[in-house]
């Protein structure tokens, strides 16, 4: 192979890898209805799947795919372009674990999350704490909801990351609505 050739391979290979670590961009808003829900979650492994779940709907990949939720390095999270409706977050997911949240209906209706029209919408930030091993499951641990990072934290951060585009208007928003 030609020096350049391989200079070409070894540019993709790192363009590939890249695209697998780093979270994609945020898209623009596809609807002027829809939301963005944000949180934070610490574990003591990096988590990286969020499933965030519409109340009552069913989910059958690939036909019918749950919101995608952005989990940066920093624990912070987004689900961008969410539909008006009710969500419940499910399970916060590592590459050796699922730390599921919800067993039946019941927990479920106790954690939902409300998200109007065109609103950023905070779900709090969670701590993943004792985690035990199990034999046959996945094991046993506490989760909590914590103060720090705070909200305003979250929006600092998330408003930079969405630097161009729609969502920055609607944190700004959440932000001076925190002021009043």
């Amino acid at each position: 192979m030609s020096k350049l050739a391989n200079l070409i391979v070894a540019g993709v290979g790192v363009i590939v890898i890249s695209a697998c670590t780093i979270p994609a961009p945020p898209a623009e808003i596809n609807d002027t209805q829809n939301s963005i829900v944000y949180g934070h979650i610490e574990a003591p492994e990096q988590i990286v799947e969020v499933e965030l779940r519409a109340y009552g709907k069913f989910y059958l990949p690939p036909f019918v795919k749950r919101p995608p939720v952005m989990i940066f390095k920093n624990g912070n999270f987004m689900a961008e372009n969410v539909p008006p409706g009710k969500y419940f977050i499910s399970a916060f997911n590592s590459d050796r674990n699922d730390f599921v949240l919800v067993n039946d209906n019941r927990t479920a209706y106790q954690d939902v999350i409300y998200v109007k029209a065109n609103e950023a919408k905070y779900v709090g930030s969670y701590r993943i704490t004792n985690l035990q091993s199990g034999l046959l499951d996945h094991g046993d641990f506490d989760i909590r909801k914590t103060r720090k990072p705070s909200e305003r934290r979250i929006i600092r951060h998330l408003f930079e990351v969405t630097e161009g585009t729609a969502w920055q208007a609607m944190l700004q928003k959440r932000l001076m609505e925190m002021r009043q």
